[in-house]
């Protein structure tokens, strides 16, 4: 009779132990379920953020295509020519002190406004500026990416004014690399705006929002620019700031008296690089305009 009482406890035990395991497994199992749930879950979640983003990436692709097909369908209403290839040139080429003053922009550039060139050895700030920068500065920019935006005296003042706003909204969002400013003389033909970048150039009579949203999705920070990996140039001392000169932005002999010599030129290294080359006072920059204009 004991040796049956003590078959049955440890029957008892055995199913126990067996019970227990049973439910270990199950859990263990349910475990490896939500695991696998919960994988699958973010698995899915991460497949529907990737899907979203390349298909919002696809969308503004397909947008941007069509705008700059809209823009290029209205070039001949609008008096634009289209945005036209130049030969790139003087690609970390600086001007030295002493070719300063025989070195005015109708001299370095046979096609104006330039779409490269030599230039000065320092460049300007991103912003929207009132008056004239130089075109030798202002071609530096082009080489890190830069758009530049110029427009003459003969331009709709609501249309220059549309420009500056259009151009510090874009400078604020997507595209920082903009300059917009004067260009002091008449543009070519009978433009009235140029947009700029390294190697390329449009020519308007009519500023139009879409042509210009057309040209900076096209060729802002470029792959032409050969500098183009320079962040923007946004703060104080990471360019010449023409906001801050008192007139125009000019270099010899631009707005200098005839008299005015080599020895006048502000001094910059011509052998150094763009990232090394130190920033000359702006008010060393300056120029006065002569009485002849």
């Amino acid at each position: 009779m004991a040796q049956e009482t003590e078959q049955s406890k440890r029957a008892r035990q055995k199913q126990r132990r067996e019970e227990k395991l049973a439910r270990e497994r199950a859990a263990a199992a349910k475990a490896r379920r939500n695991r696998l749930v919960a994988f699958a879950g973010v698995g899915l979640v991460v497949l529907l953020v990737a899907g979203l983003l390349v298909g919002q990436q696809v969308q503004r692709r397909n947008a941007e295509q069509a705008n700059i097909a809209a823009a290029e369908a209205r070039l001949d209403d609008l008096g634009c020519t289209p945005i036209e290839a130049e030969e790139q040139t003087g690609a970390g080429n600086h001007i030295p002190d002493a070719q300063l003053a025989q070195s005015p922009p109708e001299v370095l550039y046979p096609e104006r406004p330039a779409a490269s060139g030599t230039h000065y050895g320092s460049w300007a700030l991103t912003g929207v500026y009132d008056e004239q920068v130089d075109e030798r500065i202002l071609v530096h920019n082009l080489e890190h990416g830069y758009v530049n935006f110029y427009y003459d005296d003969d331009a709709d003042p609501a249309q220059v004014e549309q420009l500056r706003t259009f151009a510090q909204e874009q400078i604020d969002g997507r595209f920082p690399k903009i300059v917009v400013a004067p260009f002091g003389e008449a543009l070519p033909g009978e433009a009235n705006f140029a947009t700029v970048a390294w190697g390329q150039r449009q020519l308007c009579q009519t500023f139009d929002t879409g042509v210009a949203a057309s040209f900076l999705t096209q060729h802002h920070n470029g792959a032409d620019a050969p500098e183009r990996f320079l962040p923007p140039h946004r703060n104080e001392g990471e360019g010449l700031d023409p906001a801050s000169a008192d007139g125009p932005l000019l270099l010899p002999p631009l707005g200098q008296p005839a008299e005015a010599t080599t020895e006048d030129a502000p001094s910059t290294d011509s052998t150094v690089s763009p990232e090394q080359a130190e920033e000359t006072p702006v008010e060393e920059l300056t120029a006065k305009p002569s009485p002849g204009g």
